[in-house]
């Protein structure tokens, strides 16, 4: 399955698996910590005015962080969480899943 379609309870399930995380969290709801991930890990989120301001995340990563350094791609999602959740799974796995 494509990272960018990837949505509700199977979007969380890959974040918890790409952070390490156990299963079990809300990520593209009501992500407990949210600023504090997008700092830890490096990740811009933003609503970009030239796609009608939807929110594009990408995950820059830090050296000896969690995720992989500079490896992330822009992904788009309807709230920031989304967006990120999504920019997460892209940086840690690539473009698609196994559904």
């Amino acid at each position: 399955m494509r990272v960018a379609l990837l949505s509700g309870a199977a979007l969380d399930e890959w974040v918890a698996r790409a952070l390490g995380e156990p299963p079990g969290v809300a990520y593209s709801d009501a992500w407990p910590g949210f600023d504090r991930v997008l700092d830890r890990d490096a990740i811009h989120v933003a609503p970009l005015p030239g796609k009608r301001y939807l929110w594009c995340a990408v995950v820059v990563g830090r050296p000896g962080g969690r995720l992989p350094e500079g490896r992330g791609a822009w992904l788009e999602g309807e709230s920031p969480r989304v967006a990120v959740a999504r920019a997460i799974v892209a940086a840690r796995y690539g473009s698609t899943v196994e559904a």
